[in-house]
């Protein structure tokens, strides 16, 4: 597979993983990959912590579902992701962006056939479904993504060094965009290898979270905890995906 390919072909995997561990060879590949991303003076300001024991998962796994019950809860959280949900695969196509709520969310059983309409008029007023999350609605989500976390293959703990400045005004800034070069060289490798990514936010959206991670992992203090992933060979191809037209963001000598 190319580079090209990768691009194009790489998803978020949502679905389950093959039963067998990461091969030793595309272990290293995946290291290798990320070792060789790009960053400010060459500071390399990552560290990968690889979990594979029941133990760790677990524990990983328990934190998830306390943070998704709890999301359930907040107006905010359900506000704002409320803007990126999509009902139908034609809606989704047509806007170019955000997720399928399906994907993403399982309703409560009398939702789950309830009329179009009601479903967006909900989702415009996502603050209301905080009295469903005070009764437990979060509870069902909450353990389907748990169960993810548990019984993945491989999870992996990406921690930026803050101690690893590069010089300079905008070396935060510098800092997380080589962050993130990191990422996409892991997830282009992990595309290359058929094996699926899911990114696990719910256990570091709050601060509060982030730092019991980070004393279970026995992370230094000076580490940021910047994101979660489980991997695992894919069992099946993850669905389609849509993009904005290039005539949305891309401009030509200044923006019009």
């Amino acid at each position: 597979m190319n580079v090209f390919e990768a691009i194009t072909q790489r998803r978020s995997h949502r679905g389950t993983f093959q039963k067998r561990a990461i091969e030793v060879d595309d272990f290293e590949k995946l290291i290798e990959a990320a070792r060789w991303a790009p960053s400010p003076f060459n500071v390399q300001p990552w560290e990968l912590v690889f979990i594979q024991d029941a133990e760790g998962k677990s524990a990983l796994a328990d934190l998830t579902e306390h943070a998704v019950v709890e999301q359930f809860k907040d107006a905010k959280f359900l506000d704002d992701n409320s803007r990126w949900m999509r009902l139908t695969e034609a809606e989704w196509q047509e806007q170019g962006d955000g997720v399928l709520l399906a994907e993403h969310v399982t309703l409560p059983k009398p939702l789950q056939d309830a009329p179009e309409k009601l479903l967006q008029g909900l989702l415009k007023n996502a603050k209301s479904f905080t009295l469903l999350g005070h009764l437990g609605a979060g509870k069902i989500p909450a353990k389907e993504i748990a169960l993810q976390v548990r019984e993945a293959p491989l999870l992996m703990l990406i921690t930026m060094n803050c101690k690893r400045f590069p010089p300079g005004e905008g070396g935060t800034r510098w800092m997380w965009l080589s962050m993130g070069m990191l990422i996409q060289n892991i997830l282009l490798a992990a595309t290359a290898l058929d094996i699926g990514v899911q990114f696990v936010s719910a256990p570091l959206e709050r601060a509060a979270d982030r730092e019991q991670v980070r004393q279970l992992f026995n992370i230094p203090i000076f580490h940021e905890v910047i994101t979660l992933l489980r991997m695992g060979y894919v069992e099946k191809e993850t669905g389609d995906s849509v993009r904005l037209p290039t005539s949305e963001f891309v401009h030509f000598e200044k923006v019009k």
